[in-house]
């Protein structure tokens, strides 16, 4: 991993000078065929190589993923901390967990002002495709996606600050930061409809900080932390699912990735009828990938899987300039029916 190079600033930078030798490539023909811009941009790249004797090779479909709107890390300097974050994943943890359908990680580099990293482009290799927040998948495909959360769970169970001084405790910080904007999104018009306790801050804000200071440590590992449906992808191809966006790592209870997951992920009818299926089967998967063996018949399993819901209600805080208005709709309905069925704030209130 670079760590003293100068990285590219804006798109027009990828340069084939700068690309190439990152890909260990002396002479190639390069052609950038689509940028997507967001928090982070993805440039989706072909590399032709050629020979000496100017005959061509197979052809690399590549995604360089990062820092290249400098108005926005300007703007937001936090962001340049997702970047760094994400190369972190790939570099820190991706190793230990062999079970985890990912790109292959082809250059990574970071500065004190942005972080770049070059992968395989997954959807024009093996056919993935990337799922929206308004979409929900069947049960088999989200079996297989809780299968890929147990084993990062397992991998990295019982997992201290001291184990991974990189990773800092920024997610809390987040999610009060939103708060902080309750009068201009909670209760602004054209919101998504919540129950009325769901708007009142004097019981919300409470609630959270109660679920950040009561997660129970029997249940630590590295999150991925964002576990939405829209952070996932499925291959015809290859018949796999694959957790992508790997910006918002922290350290917490497990619970929290999977309820978060499931509520998002399946209809509200699918989740009512399937829910508890699919908890045995994450907990039978965990223990097989190596962690201690749990029962949804443990209350502090079940109440620590109610807490986890807490993590979608960042849809409620999420104003439309983050994610689209259809977006938000769609996971906060899925979001009040979970909530009106497990009511992790009265048990939080509890505590």
């Amino acid at each position: 991993m670079s760590k003293s190079e100068a990285l590219p600033r804006v798109v027009e930078d990828v340069t084939a000078e700068w690309l190439l030798p990152k890909l260990g490539l002396q002479k190639a023909k390069i052609q950038t065929n689509k940028v997507i811009a967001g928090t982070a941009s993805l440039i989706l790249m072909t590399v032709i190589p050629e020979e000496k004797d100017g005959k061509t090779k197979d052809a690399l479909n590549i995604c360089v993923k990062g820092g290249f709107n400098p108005d926005m890390l300007a703007a937001y300097p936090f962001v340049l901390g997702l970047y760094t974050r994400e190369i972190d994943f790939y570099t820190n943890v991706a190793p230990r967990v062999p079970q985890l359908n990912l790109p292959k990680i082809l250059w990574s580099g970071k500065t004190a002002e942005n972080a770049q990293f070059v992968m395989t482009d997954v959807a024009t290799t093996e056919g993935y495709v990337f799922a929206e927040a308004v979409d929900t998948w069947p049960i088999n495909r989200v079996k297989l996606v809780v299968e890929q959360f147990a084993a990062l769970h397992a991998a990295t169970w019982g997992i201290k600050a001291e184990d991974a001084p990189w990773l800092d405790d920024h997610y809390e910080e987040a999610v009060l930061g939103l708060c902080g904007m309750w009068d201009a999104i909670v209760l602004a018009e054209d919101r998504p409809p919540v129950p009325e306790y769901m708007k009142d801050k004097e019981r919300m804000i409470p609630a959270i900080k109660t679920w950040f200071g009561t997660r129970n440590p029997k249940f630590g590992c590295i999150l991925h932390g964002d576990a939405h449906i829209g952070n996932t992808a499925w291959s015809e191809q290859t018949k796999a699912p694959m957790i992508v966006d790997w910006q918002i790592i922290h350290r917490g209870s497990c619970f929290t990735d999977i309820a978060y997951y499931i509520m998002t992920a399946l209809t509200i009818e699918d989740r009512k009828a399937h829910e508890k299926d699919l908890i045995d089967h994450y907990l039978a998967k965990l223990h097989e990938f190596g962690a201690p063996k749990l029962s949804r018949q443990d209350p502090e399993v079940m109440a620590e899987y109610r807490k986890g819901l807490m993590a979608g209600y960042s849809w409620v805080l999420c104003p439309y300039t983050m994610q689209k208005k259809d977006r938000v709709w769609a996971i906060v309905s899925r979001l009040v029916s979970a909530m009106e069925d497990h009511n992790p704030v009265e048990l939080l209130v509890k505590e």
